[in-house]
């Protein structure tokens, strides 16, 4: 009989680049995400394809002794993989030593959007393995963690990792204009790896992270939309002085709102929110070359688990 596990995929409100250093995160899973079916073998290989749509994406075989890659359609991914495999074994040394198995992925989030297909991954692995996934996460490619903590995930969170002790709560997060929040594609996938390298190179001091902290509290508090709207010009202004980078406002300074970077600068999502009805907002970023536009009650996952 085959395993089956799920993981959410993610978007985080506030924090980006700072959660790095420890600064409390607004974040939210998403309707959208990633399963796992695994089916045990007896012979030492694992067989892995992953279908987006029905359609096989990507497919490998690994052994089981160093995981090394025997057949794939895709070399990068299948390092990657590995990497995640190796990971695991780190912590659980028995981990497919015995057998192998068929494993088939099933991705319904679109993987150019940043929405966490390797965090998803990463989690539906250690799920099935049983180990802990914010290791398995540090050891692969690093990063804050909170994508990890959204996977699973059944409403929005908090999220902190001061000293590598990742720490989160789920928030009923329902402040009564979720129909007023919209994300919007910049048409433009990110390099995570290079945001986290960025940040790192960057100085940062202890008061910026803890406004961002503060920003992340008092936005779950509000019921006031001017209020996060005010809150979202004081994090853009926050991380473009970090940065160094024009934030996002600037290049929709006449969108009756406010905008903000979601995740790295310069591409991926962006929030925006304003008062205007959503005909008015599709057309004002259709009419801007971002056609892709979601609203808040479209793809974010807020409910107690059935």
């Amino acid at each position: 009989m085959a395993n089956v596990f799920r993981s959410n995929g993610k978007l985080m409100l506030t924090g980006e680049y700072l959660a790095l250093r420890g600064a409390k995160a607004f974040a939210v899973p998403l309707q959208f995400g990633q399963e796992l079916e695994i089916d045990a073998v007896e012979h030492p290989l694992v067989y892995w394809r992953t279908l987006f749509r029905d359609k096989i994406i990507f497919h490998a075989i690994f052994d089981t002794d160093g995981f090394d890659v025997l057949e794939t359609n895709d070399t990068d991914k299948a390092e990657w993989i590995k990497k995640v495999f190796k990971a695991i074994r780190e912590q659980k040394k028995n981990f497919l030593q015995k057998s192998g198995a068929e494993a088939t992925a099933r991705i319904d989030l679109p993987m150019n959007y940043g929405w966490g297909s390797s965090s998803s991954f990463i989690t539906n692995l250690s799920q099935w393995a049983d180990v802990d996934p914010f290791m398995v996460n540090m050891n692969v490619g690093g990063g804050s963690g909170y994508d990890i903590a959204c996977a699973r995930a059944n409403k929005p969170i908090l999220y902190s990792n001061e000293l590598a002790n990742p720490k989160f709560d789920e928030i009923d997060y329902k402040p009564g204009f979720e129909r007023n929040l919209w994300f919007v594609f910049q048409e433009n996938k990110m390099n995570t790896a290079e945001a986290i390298r960025k940040i790192r190179s960057k100085k940062v001091n202890d008061k910026d992270v803890r406004r961002i902290s503060e920003i992340s509290e008092q936005w779950v508090k509000s019921k006031d939309l001017n209020e996060i709207m005010e809150l979202m010009k004081t994090h853009e202004n926050i991380i473009s002085s970090i940065l160094g980078i024009p934030s996002v406002m600037k290049k929709y300074k006449d969108f009756n709102g406010a905008v903000k970077s979601l995740g790295a600068w310069g591409g991926d999502f962006m929030l925006a929110v304003s008062e205007m009805d959503g005909a008015d907002v599709i057309s004002y970023f259709t009419g801007n070359q971002r056609p892709t536009i979601f609203n808040w009650t479209e793809i974010v996952k807020n409910q107690s688990p059935e």
